[in-house]
């Protein structure tokens, strides 16, 4: 299977990429900033499905959300038109598609893009509204405050929280590639919503002592309380961004 991925070289498409690549059964083709929207006829047309992760949340100019977020999925969604056959196409948007902010309406804009293509031509059509996505290789002190909480304890860097009561909806990046996955190997048909599981809730003040425990404890924190799965996903995502003499 021939999938193209959009964002590849960001988070989440990095990681999807290794997972692929572990697999005989699928192939690759990417389409990335470096790239100009001229390859995307080529690149659909050769294509068995396509996920489409690229896109933008703090852009230098608030036009990006539409050239990018709306405009590249616009133009997707059009070449599969155009290339006339169903082709499996996965969205990654966010929970704030539900916001009124720049952000969340482009995210919303796309969509609705997407949605309106299964049901004008029948391609199978997946939207995930993922909260925030943990994990290695995401970027710190950008998006993501776990990132940067676990990049800049295991680095020695202090951290700020204005309010640590605040609640974070999280998911790990693992069980979001092998949902993906599961839509790669299983057709499915018309649009769908596929939610990922297991999805953890936790507050800054919790999310901050726990990343120290790690610092100073090693994995034994992990068994501290009930909630083991999400401590050694955070573990194992602490352990990514320590500096490579820690880990010899």
């Amino acid at each position: 299977m021939q999938v193209l991925i959009t964002g590849e070289q960001g988070f989440i498409g990095k990681n999807l990429g290794v997972r692929l690549n572990e697999s005989e059964e699928f192939s690759i083709l990417s389409f990335t900033r470096d790239d100009s929207i001229d390859t995307l006829q080529e690149k659909i047309s050769q294509s068995d499905a396509i996920v489409h992760l690229a896109g933008v949340n703090r852009p230098e100019n608030n036009s990006e959300f539409k050239t990018i977020n709306f405009g590249l999925t616009e133009s997707i969604c059009q070449v599969i038109r155009e290339v006339g056959r169903e082709i499996p196409l996965i969205l990654a948007s966010s929970t704030q598609a539900k916001l009124d902010n720049p952000y969340g309406k482009s995210k919303y804009a796309a969509e609705v893009l997407v949605e309106e293509l299964s049901l004008e031509t029948g391609s199978p059509v997946a939207v995930y509204q993922l909260p925030g996505v943990f994990g290695r290789w995401c970027k710190p002190n950008y998006n993501s405050v776990v990132a940067t909480f676990c990049n800049n304890i295991a680095n020695n860097l202090p951290i700020k929280i204005n309010d640590s009561h605040k609640q974070l909806t999280l998911v790990y990046i693992d069980d979001v590639i092998t949902d993906i996955l599961r839509l790669l190997n299983h057709k499915y048909i018309g649009f769908c919503r596929p939610i990922i599981k297991p999805e953890y809730s936790i507050s800054l003040g919790d999310l901050a002592r726990q990343i120290e425990s790690f610092k100073e404890n090693g994995n034994t924190s992990i068994f501290e309380n009930s909630n083991y799965g999400f401590n050694s996903a955070l573990y194992s995502t602490y352990l990514s961004y320590l500096p490579s003499n820690n880990l010899q």
